[in-house]
């Protein structure tokens, strides 16, 4: 795993998380995947290391910045069940806002510059069924 680029993935031990750790690997990179597991599974970390930390955690984020010296960052680390976000919008205020900022922060203090932010497609809505021409 030495001498390859680094690059932390956040949530990285989801679905969309994981399938981009196994495309960064093949790429020639080192996924570095920071994940609390609260929705994400450890056996899923297949192509690098496993950092089990919290967005919120910002000393864990300073520390994963200094032991791995991402170039980039891929930023998956969000709450997105829309009925939970409405009964506990506290929970989601701190994870995907706060969370992202102590990220942005981290990023800032390490020099990192490249980030590739995921959001879920339920941001666009339903979408209108077309009728064949």
């Amino acid at each position: 795993m030495a001498g390859r680029d680094a690059v932390l993935v956040t949530g990285g031990a989801g679905y969309i998380g994981a399938h981009c750790c196994k495309a960064l690997a093949e790429a020639g990179y080192l996924p570095v995947c920071f994940d609390n597991l609260s929705t994400g599974h450890a056996q899923f970390v297949k192509w690098g290391p496993l950092v089990r930390a919290d967005v919120a955690d910002a000393a864990a984020l300073a520390a994963v910045f200094a032991q791995h010296h991402p170039v980039a960052v891929m930023h998956f680390a969000a709450a997105s069940l829309v009925g939970e976000s409405v009964s506990d919008p506290q929970k989601y205020y701190l994870n995907n806002v706060a969370g992202t900022l102590n990220l942005l922060k981290a990023m800032g203090e390490a020099g990192c510059t490249k980030l590739v932010f995921s959001s879920t497609g339920a941001v666009y809505g339903q979408c209108r069924q077309r009728s064949d021409p």
